[in-house]
This record gives C-alpha cells, sequence and structure tokens, in this order.
C-alpha cells in the first residue's frame, strides 16, 4: 500500500465549498481582506459545481430601483407575508437594498442578461424576477473567485474541522481528502446550498450536522423556499 501523502496549507480565510455562495464568498473576501491569504476548497469543480451550474432562466430577484420598479421595504412587505412573519426585517431590507449593485456586477462580468431595446431596463417575469442566459452563469462568478483567491483547491472534499486549542470557541484548522490536506486558518466561511422539491429529502442544514454543529457552530443564514409539489 502506497504511504499516504499529507499536504499543509495555511491561510487566513478558507471557503469551504465552492458553489455559488462559495464562489461568491471568495470575491466578497478578497474585497474586505485585500492583503489577506485566501483558499477556497471545492469537492467537484468550481467552474460547474453547486445549483447554479445546472444553468438559471432568470435571476430571481432584482429591485429596479433606479427605475422606481420596487423599493427595499417593498420586499421587506413581501418576505413578512409570504414567510408569515417569520423574517428578519432588518436583514431583509439590508439584503434588497444591496442586490441591484450585485446584478450590475454580473451584467458588467459578461452574463447576458436580457433587455428592453428601448429602454435599456432588464426584462422581468412577475415582479421580481429578471430574465437572463444563465449557462455561464457560474463560470463567469467562479472565473471572479479563481482572480480573488490565492489558491483553489478543486476535488477535495473537506471531512472535518479542527478547533483551535489555544483560543475557546474557534475553529482552527480543517482536513479535506483526496490527498489527506491539513488547513490552518484565521477565519471559516462554510457554504451550503440545495434545492429540494419534496419533504422525504434531507434539508441542507446537514451540513452542520456533518461538520459544524457538533463543534457548536451557529447558522448565521438560511435561504428556504418552500415548492408545493403534486403527488
Amino acid at each position: 500500500m502506497a504511504k499516504v501523502k499529507t499536504h499543509y496549507e495555511e491561510c487566513d480565510i478558507l471557503v469551504v465549498g465552492g458553489g455559488m455562495a462559495g464562489t461568491g464568498a471568495t470575491f466578497e473576501a478578497r474585497h474586505w481582506g485585500r492583503d489577506l491569504k485566501i483558499v477556497c476548497v471545492e469537492k467537484a469543480n468550481i467552474d460547474r459545481s453547486g445549483a447554479v451550474a445546472q444553468g438559471l432562466y432568470a435571476i430571481n430577484c432584482y429591485m429596479g430601483m433606479q427605475w422606481d420598479e420596487n423599493q427595499p421595504e417593498d420586499h421587506v412587505r413581501y418576505a413578512r407575508n409570504d414567510l408569515m412573519g417569520l423574517v428578519r426585517e432588518d436583514l431583509g431590507y439590508d439584503m434588497a437594498r444591496h442586490v441591484d449593485s450585485t446584478v450590475h456586477m454580473f451584467d458588467e462580468w459578461g452574463l447576458p442578461m436580457m433587455k428592453d431595446k428601448k429602454t435599456g431596463r432588464y426584462l422581468r417575469e412577475g415582479k421580481w424576477q429578471i430574465m437572463i442566459h444563465g449557462e455561464s452563469f457560474k463560470p463567469i462568478v467562479a472565473e471572479a473567485a479563481k482572480k480573488s483567491a490565492d489558491k483553489i483547491y478543486n476535488r477535495i472534499m473537506i471531512t472535518h474541522l479542527l478547533m483551535d486549542e489555544s483560543k475557546e470557541n474557534r475553529v482552527g484548522g480543517a482536513v479535506g481528502l483526496v490527498t489527506i490536506t491539513f488547513f490552518v486558518l484565521k477565519l471559516l466561511l462554510l457554504q451550503r446550498e440545495e434545492h429540494h422539491t419534496s419533504s422525504n429529502q434531507e434539508p441542507w442544514v446537514k451540513v452542520w450536522e456533518e461538520l459544524g454543529m457538533h463543534l457548536g457552530a451557529m447558522v448565521l443564514l438560511m435561504h428556504y423556499q418552500l415548492l408545493l409539489v403534486q403527488k
């Protein structure tokens, strides 16, 4: 049996998961941590991993504030009604006021957006969605992550998080396989995205059971969408 090779990688920020959330977090981490060493690790390949990689025909939320189509308080009201009041209105408002600038950035990066030829406005389907040609959506965001990260690890599965013995309630490392890799880090961003259409499937929070929950990790943000499926 061949000897197992162990590789150690030190970084300031480790992003676990290279789906849409993970690649976005990698890009955002570089914006705020300009001089930090950032590493992103994905069990598949960041170019085509995550739910968005299958291709989308729409971006689910665009406010259109520059044309006064919607305002953040409109989206907060919609979320409050849709979720029967079970919503953090402050977080919803904050996300709503930033979403347009994010969409504009995707447009600048080359995401094919459907627009009205006369007005230049994005074409809508319903009140919130705008139409796109989304086959290239994930590769475009993955390219931004590649430019932002000091290193991208594809085809490595993070299996364990390691606590920092010198600081209470702090993750100080992670272990990943294809080859056994130990990551020594200062900040951990644990990402997970899944789409389910029936109640008999496991929820996406299983990632916390697998990695973070037994260490006392807290879910910071959950996007939960209910889809009614006729049997």
